[in-house]
């Protein structure tokens, strides 16, 4: 096995055990009805998030389970780098979306991760990042489908 591989294997693994005291839930549910959310949301996983990993993907489930590392953009403009990794689980229907992150870290470049637990300091931050990409998602599934209207003039 490469060393690449073997560093991709270690990434896949990174997640606190299940049950532990830093393992943290956070869960958005989106009020509004929705109109074919599978088709929609797997588009925005695929094309818009770009997630490192996506673990489960099935459409007779409605479950798209996937793994996003991202710049936490509430620091970006002060010119901090910090990151923020997180397991992301889509629980959705035909008119209905959950979304369910754990495994939740932040760090920063070169550093070790810090998994968010319920007395951790940068809970609130890390809240509100989360919320940011759950509201991205649920504008995105609110949108109407564009349909190609073939009509001769």
């Amino acid at each position: 096995m490469s060393d690449f591989e073997n560093e991709n294997e270690k990434d896949d693994n990174m997640a606190p055990p299940p049950g532990s005291d830093y393992e943290v839930a956070f869960s958005y549910h989106s009020e509004s009805m929705l109109e074919r959310a599978y088709d929609k949301a797997e588009h925005w996983v695929k094309e818009g998030v770009r997630p490192k990993k996506i673990f489960l993907e099935d459409r007779s489930m409605g479950v798209i389970n996937f793994r996003k590392i991202m710049r936490d953009p509430l620091l970006i403009q002060a010119g901090v780098e910090r990151f923020v990794d997180f397991r992301c689980s889509l629980t959705l229907s035909d008119t209905d979306v959950d979304a369910v992150f754990s495994s939740v870290c932040y760090y920063e470049a070169d550093s070790e991760p810090t998994y968010i637990n319920a007395y951790d300091p940068e809970l609130s931050s890390i809240k509100e990042v989360l919320n940011m990409v759950s509201e991205n998602l649920f504008n995105y599934l609110q949108k109407p489908l564009v349909h190609n209207d073939l009509t001769e003039n």
